[in-house]
């Protein structure tokens, strides 16, 4: 089950690939996209050329985009990754997968899996994809103005 409106968040900072901090007070106002992935998953893959356009398109002030890394992939190996596939969003590394706290957190059980989070901190859609996250996103964003 996911988490109730107000406590999506479910614990007080993340830490991403680049050594940068995230608290719930960085994200306060912004529409936010969680990206569950996995280097080894195709489906996966296949979304990389719609998110690097949707991060393109919104600037930081509207849109925040986390992925999260569900892989037992070495950190190097997967900060090679993200460089070779032009991954500039910021990336949470979770080795242990779908067993993550994260993971289980947000209900994840398939890769891939997104959750559109608005403004004011309400999770709004789930495993959006291709035009329909872009849309979605769009309307968000309209609206958090």
């Amino acid at each position: 089950m996911l988490p109730a409106a107000g406590s999506v968040w479910h614990q007080d900072e993340w830490t991403d690939m680049t050594g940068r901090p995230w608290a719930p007070e960085d994200l306060q106002g912004k529409v936010v996209l969680i990206d569950f992935w996995a280097t080894w998953c195709t489906p996966c893959l296949a979304e990389l050329p719609n998110l690097r356009r949707i991060a393109e398109r919104f600037n930081d002030d509207q849109l925040v985009i986390f992925g999260f890394a569900l892989d037992a992939i070495e950190r190097r190996d997967l900060r090679s990754f993200l460089l070779r596939h032009e991954i500039t969003w910021p990336q949470i590394h979770e080795p242990r997968g779908m067993q993550s706290t994260v993971a289980r957190h947000f209900d994840v059980e398939a890769l891939p899996a997104t959750l559109l989070i608005d403004s004011k901190g309400r999770i709004v859609a789930r495993d959006l994809r291709g035009p329909a996250l872009e849309a979605a996103i769009e309307a968000l964003v309209d609206l958090a103005q």
